[in-house]
């Protein structure tokens, strides 16, 4: 409850960069992309390098409390060391009225969010699962780092022409399979510091991309996914063991050699 309040506080007291808002005599604010649990972002307007850059900047509720500051800096440095084009590219950080921000690379594209509520891109059995096979590469690409994303949601993997950009690692964590508290507790299987985190996400990834192919019937009682989707008996088991339904993936390579037989990839 105290928790709540807090949160509630925070958001009522929290003010956010205004358009044309210039940061540390740099940055100048075009709009407000969307909040997260650790920080705005905005799409701003870089005067020095005359090009379009995403900054994020903490909100107050976490700027307060050493663990919010830290989750901070441990996303920025993380965004920092990865070299890989399906990620954002990290670009420079500083203050603005005591307020820490970085600024990463704009990607020219849409999320899967967009694409499916607002264009209404419908996708075959074939192409949601082509589409997650790509997304489970960049997954892999985690995993090799030993770390998780614990995010795996279509408003955070964005589609740029042909290619699959995974953003937002706000919630990514270092995993070491040698400490018994990242075990599995059944309690919020998203947020648990495993693999087994992503490919939950990544499970119900593929239901939004599916279900957009779906005409929701009137006036027809509730079902399962499993009764509504016709789908393939294959890519059934592949979401059931995605979701701990069934004996749950214990690696990427065992998602992807199954995504293989599917696809044909």
């Amino acid at each position: 409850m105290f928790k709540k309040m807090t949160l509630f506080a925070a958001n009522i007291m929290e003010s956010r960069f205004q358009q044309n808002e210039i940061i540390a005599n740099r940055f100048q604010v075009m709009n407000h992309l969307g909040v997260g649990s650790y920080g705005n972002s905005y799409l701003v307007f870089d005067l020095l390098s005359q090009q379009k850059k995403v900054l994020k900047a903490l909100r107050i509720h976490k700027r307060i409390t050493k663990s919010g500051r830290n989750t901070f800096e441990f996303e920025k440095e993380l965004l920092h060391s990865i070299k890989h084009p399906g990620f954002p590219k990290y670009y420079e950080d500083g203050i603005y009225k005591k307020i820490p921000f970085y600024t990463m690379e704009y990607i020219e594209g849409k999320n899967f969010e967009q694409l499916i509520f607002q264009d209404g891109c419908k996708y075959t059995e074939i192409e949601a699962f082509k589409i997650a096979n790509d997304v489970l590469d960049l997954i892999n690409n985690l995993h090799e780092q030993k770390l998780i994303h614990r995010d795996i949601r279509i408003p955070n993997v964005i589609a740029k022409s042909s290619e699959i950009v995974l953003i937002d690692l706000g919630l990514a964590r270092k995993y070491d399979q040698g400490i018994g508290e990242y075990k599995k507790t059944k309690c919020n299987i998203r947020k648990e510091i495993n693999p087994q985190a992503d490919f939950y996400g990544l499970g119900h990834f593929l239901l939004f991309l599916l279900y957009s192919n779906y005409s929701f019937p009137k006036k027809k009682k509730e079902s399962s996914w499993e009764e509504e989707l016709e789908i393939s008996h294959q890519a059934k088991r592949i979401i059931r063991r995605l979701l701990q339904i069934e004996d749950c993936y214990e690696s990427c390579a065992q998602v992807k050699s199954d995504m293989k037989i599917l696809i044909g990839k």
